[in-house]
Parts: structure tokens; C-alpha cells; sequence
């Protein structure tokens, strides 16, 4: 059986800033910044119909019976999102002094775009103990219960990245040996959970991913609030440069080369966020870029040259 409710909320606060500048004198040109602030917050995104990101979301509140406890940041909840292009005319003529044959120095242009977002938002879920629950029909994704007041989120980039991964996103749960519990871990190890919000650590280690053997330890009872860590920025540029010739009238010949992700900047895909898993905390994947040769789905530089006839 399953209930669809509508007693759900949700808010969003934003605020979009655009500039635009269009200048001209020596050469033509336009440059214009876009950016947005959006603070999205709920209990479930996407009404719990779909996931949203290839991070692992819920689709329903952690505790069916508090919905309010599942209240936070959204899946989609980008904080900063910044967008530029410009397009400029070189003024190589002026800057020879005058010199040299139009057919060469004129008609030379330069254009590109800038995109740069914050981190998509995370949660932390011991996915082993909830496939245990399922046998008592509890079909959620149980929160991992921290050891302690959760503080500042650590930095996450490059050095999360398989597969070296020498520095996750957030502290491994257990040691090399992949059955040492981690001292330096943040939530409690996977199956140590007595409740929501609540655990205990465990005083000896066991077989991995069942566990330590919790019995005996101490008990804690820390929250995690929902989506409250985050993946990498993402940021990316695109570049241009054409050199357009008249032909006759009403007849012009472009020529030029095209970079996307000009500088191959790798981006990072949300990093694994099951504690359950030996490679929870590191990042697995690349993110595409928006743009490319074949449209989105690169996410590694693509130079293309370019011929186009305008009449």
C-alpha cells in the first residue's frame, strides 16, 4: 500500500542580479554576469516521485510519523549560481598604429562564457541498516547518526577522487583493513543505529559492512539534519575566436576554433554517501559539461574548428 499526502511545505527565497554593458569606440562589443541566490527548502523534493541528482536522495522522510524532522535544504538547492558571456571585436588595426590590410586585421572576434554554481546538497545514509528494516516495512533511508555536534563541512575536490581518494569528503568508517572502526569517523558505524537520531558506539570491531559489535557501548543521540552537507562547486568556460570575411555584398565567410572547457577544469559528481560502503566519502564520477561539440555529456575539453557561410 502507499500513501500520497499533501501536508508537505515548502519555501524558496531568491534573488536574481543581472548586468549588461555593451561598449563601443575602437571596437564593438557586450559583456553581461548573471547572478541568481536561491535558498529551496522542503521535506521531500520532487513530491517523492523521482530522484533528482546521481547522489542518493530520499524520497520520503526520514521518520514517517515527524515530517517536520525531514525539513531542510532541497536536493536542488544550488545557493550561488553565476553565468557570463561576452563578445568583443579586436581592435587589431588600431593597436598596429593603422598598419596593414584590412582583409587580415578586421573581422577578427573573440566571445566565451563562464558558468559556476555551488555544490548540490547531501545527506548521509546508513543504506545497510535500511535494508535490514525493510523486513519490519520500513522502506526510507535511515540517517547515519553522528558521534558528536556535527561542525564546519570539511573541503571536498579533487582529493576525494578515485582512485587514490587519498582525503575523502568526509572521513572513512573503518581503516584499510576495511573492519577497524575509524576513530576520526563522523557517524556511527553502519548498524549501530538503536533509533532515529540515536546510537552507540561500538567498543570492538567486527565483520565489515555488518558492523562492530554495538552492544555494551556508549549511547549517543546527535542529529543530522537533512542535506546538510554538499558536493563540489562546479565551474566551467567556454572560448571562442572567428575571423569573419566579406565576400561580396550580403556574403560572409566565418572561420574559427571553438573550446569548451577551455581550460579542462575537471568538475566532481556528488561523492558516495552511504556509510555503509568502502568507498562512502569519495567521489566516483566526473561531472558533463553543459556544453560541447555533440551538445552536453563531455566533461573533459573539446576543441572544435569552425566554417560558416553567411548570406
Amino acid at each position: 500500500m502507499q500513501q500520497n499526502s499533501s501536508v508537505a511545505i515548502s519555501n524558496y527565497n531568491g534573488m536574481v542580479v543581472s548586468f549588461q554593458h555593451r561598449f563601443s569606440g575602437l571596437s564593438q562589443g557586450l559583456f553581461q554576469l548573471n547572478y541568481t541566490y536561491g535558498h529551496a527548502l522542503d521535506e521531500v523534493s520532487n513530491g517523492g516521485d523521482f530522484l533528482f541528482s546521481l547522489g542518493a536522495d530520499s524520497l520520503s522522510p526520514q521518520d514517517p510519523k515527524n515530517l517536520r524532522g525531514a525539513y531542510g535544504p532541497a536536493e536542488y538547492d544550488y545557493r550561488h549560481s553565476f553565468n557570463s558571456n561576452y563578445v568583443w571585436e579586436l581592435p587589431l588595426k588600431w593597436a598596429l598604429g593603422g598598419h596593414g590590410p584590412d582583409s587580415v586585421l578586421k573581422g577578427w572576434q573573440v566571445s566565451g562564457t563562464v558558468f559556476f554554481r555551488t555544490g548540490e546538497a547531501e545527506t548521509v545514509f546508513d543504506f545497510a541498516k535500511s535494508q535490514q528494516l525493510q523486513q519490519q516495512n520500513y522502506f526510507g533511508l535511515l540517517y547515519a547518526v553522528p558521534v558528536g555536534p556535527l561542525g564546519a563541512e570539511p573541503p571536498c575536490g579533487e582529493a576525494a577522487a578515485v582512485p587514490l581518494a587519498p582525503h575523502p569528503c568526509l572521513p572513512q568508517q573503518v581503516l584499510a583493513d576495511q573492519a577497524t572502526p575509524n576513530i576520526r569517523a563522523f557517524f556511527v558505524q553502519t548498524g549501530c543505529e538503536t533509533g532515529f537520531n540515536t546510537g552507540t558506539l561500538g567498543p570492538s570491531p567486527g565483520a565489515f559492512p555488518a558492523g562492530p559489535s554495538c552492544i555494551g557501548g556508549k549511547a549517543v543521540s546527535f542529529v543530522q539534519r537533512r542535506n546538510q552537507f554538499r558536493s563540489p562547486s562546479y565551474i566551467t568556460s567556454d572560448f571562442a575566436i572567428m575571423k569573419n570575411t566579406k565576400i561580396r555584398e550580403n556574403v560572409g565567410l566565418g572561420i574559427g576554433c571553438q573550446f569548451f572547457n577551455v581550460f579542462n577544469h575537471p568538475n566532481f559528481s556528488p561523492w558516495d554517501n552511504f556509510i555503509s560502503d568502502s568507498t562512502f566519502g569519495q567521489i566516483m564520477f566526473l561531472e558533463q559539461s553543459p556544453t560541447g561539440v555533440l551538445g552536453s555529456g563531455s566533461a573533459t575539453r573539446m576543441i572544435q574548428l569552425k566554417a560558416e557561410l553567411r548570406f
